[in-house]
């Protein structure tokens, strides 16, 4: 997803006076829990994104199996090219193996992504049409859920339905509300429930956070829709809040309070589920201390009504581009080399002062 710039000087003050209220960034965390142990004390999962090629990659696949009681899988299980390679044919190879590791490791699964505006086949285009969009998704999600009922933790049923489209509901048009109408989301949570009665049914939504007026609207509009569902008897199990945050915009504190407030009173659960702090703009010395204090800041507030928190990547990728100065980009809790950094320590802090979930608690994985 877009980053925008960072904020130089001023901004950066800013940003750094306001954390210098909240809590201490680190305490006293045990060395010897990994942040699945301190954040199951209190009810909760942590989770990050994987895949198929975790086979060669076994030292990433060890941390995740140590540190973490959940993978979603980024990529494997998207109705794309790599899942859906013909209009009538299923690929699940890589989904399956990357489940089965998950598994035999004792850690849950989330599936990532049934209906999504991005990231289509390459058929899609010629293919899909009105006439035939509702068969087309309904199979879709029939067919991947089924594959995989009663092994999955959660589905990301609808990802990113809300866009500044000048529709009233905010809802995004393409393609499927054009194709389907806005009912498209009703039908696949409804085809997603039957498929496999027992997984977690998510509403996921990206640009939520921040206090800007595009991101307040953004949450406005996905809180009516979440509302809307549950009044009509949708199976919408939880709001997904994937919390791609930028370093250099205030996160609308009061706002977020208020919504998630507000999601708990509906009955949803709330999910953390792409959890990630950009360093755009950051001069390199500040990198580490800014991205560990946003993480910080942000466990405190979101944290307690969360039963899950799900980060998007495991370690800073040294084969994306560089920052401007030449750089590694660090938006993650480990780097290059598969060690903790600040950020990590800053998350294990924050899962150890939270609170104990109420309402929601997740199962505990399967010990290996």
């Amino acid at each position: 997803m877009n980053r925008r710039s960072f904020l130089k000087s001023a901004g950066m003050s800013a940003c750094l006076s306001g954390i210098a209220g909240s809590r201490p960034i680190f305490s006293q965390v045990p060395r010897v829990l990994p942040l699945k142990a301190i954040a199951e004390r209190e009810g909760r999962l942590v989770g990050v994104f994987a895949g198929a090629y975790l086979k060669f990659m076994p030292a990433q696949a060890d941390i995740i199996a140590a540190e973490f009681s959940l993978i979603g899988d980024g990529n494997d299980l998207k109705f794309s090219d790599r899942l859906r390679p013909t209009p009538d044919t299923f690929n699940f190879v890589p989904g399956d193996w990357t489940l089965d590791w998950a598994r035999s490791h004792g850690l849950l699964f989330r599936g990532h992504c049934l209906v999504w505006w991005n990231a289509l086949p390459r058929w899609f285009q010629s293919y899909v049409t009105a006439k035939n969009a509702r068969q087309v998704m309904s199979d879709h999600i029939s067919t991947v859920v089924k594959h995989y009922a009663g092994r999955v933790y959660s589905w990301d049923v609808i990802n990113e339905a809300i866009y500044h489209d000048n529709r009233p509901d905010g809802l995004r048009r393409k393609p499927w509300l054009d194709f389907i109408g806005p009912d498209y989301i009703d039908i696949a949570f409804h085809t997603a429930a039957a498929a496999d009665p027992k997984a977690r049914l998510v509403l996921n939504e990206c640009y939520i956070e921040h206090n800007t007026p595009s991101e307040i609207g953004r949450r406005a509009s996905f809180l009516c829709l979440a509302t809307r569902l549950k009044k009509d008897g949708v199976p919408v199990t939880a709001v997904g809040i994937q919390s791609h945050l930028r370093g250099n915009t205030p996160v609308d504190e009061a706002g977020m309070l208020t919504f998630l407030k507000q999601v708990q009173d509906l009955g949803l659960e709330i999910m953390i589920t792409e959890f990630d702090v950009d360093d755009v703009g950051v001069p390199s010395s500040m990198i580490d201390q800014v991205v560990a204090q946003k993480y910080r800041r942000y466990l405190d507030l979101v944290g307690p009504f969360a039963s899950l928190i799900a980060f998007q990547q495991l370690e800073d990728n040294p084969n994306v581009p560089r920052r401007p100065d030449g750089t590694v980009s660090r938006p993650s809790l480990f780097d290059v080399n598969g060690q903790r950094k600040a950020s990590y320590n800053a998350v294990a802090t924050a899962l150890q002062d939270l609170p104990p979930l109420r309402g929601f608690g997740p199962p505990r994985p399967r010990s290996r």
